[in-house]
């Protein structure tokens, strides 16, 4: 066992601690190839899944009213549809670019986890 840093309080723990027991922030893990860390409840989960088993997380591109959005509804209603809407209705339409763009820029960055739920509540 060795000690490390609490990356929220900077106290001394052990690298073995779940959490820290100053300030109670979990302990980030080491890592295999293949797997990443939920950023809201620390698990430890494979690098595909799309779901945290730990907090249901969700992993994607955006959210919009009814949950988090995977790649092809960012694309669809992110970038198709506006850009139709501009062809269709150009003064009106414009006011849509910046939705496209923020999808494609979402796109580009790749999916990032989203939570859905209250831990714990």
């Amino acid at each position: 066992m060795a000690l490390i840093q609490c990356t929220d309080c900077h106290s001394d723990i052990s690298d073995a601690a779940a959490a820290c027991p100053r300030c109670g922030a979990p302990v980030p893990v080491t890592l295999k190839q293949g797997q990443e860390q939920c950023p809201w409840c620390m698990s430890v989960v494979d690098a595909q899944a799309s779901i945290c088993p730990g907090c249901r997380a969700r992993k994607g591109y955006a959210t919009n009213a009814y949950g988090v959005m995977g790649k092809g509804s960012v694309i669809a209603f992110g970038l198709v549809l506006p850009l139709l809407i501009t062809a269709a209705f150009p003064p009106a339409g414009l006011l849509l670019v910046p939705v496209a763009l923020f999808c494609a820029w979402r796109l580009k960055r790749g999916p990032v986890w989203y939570q859905t739920t209250r831990v714990g509540g």
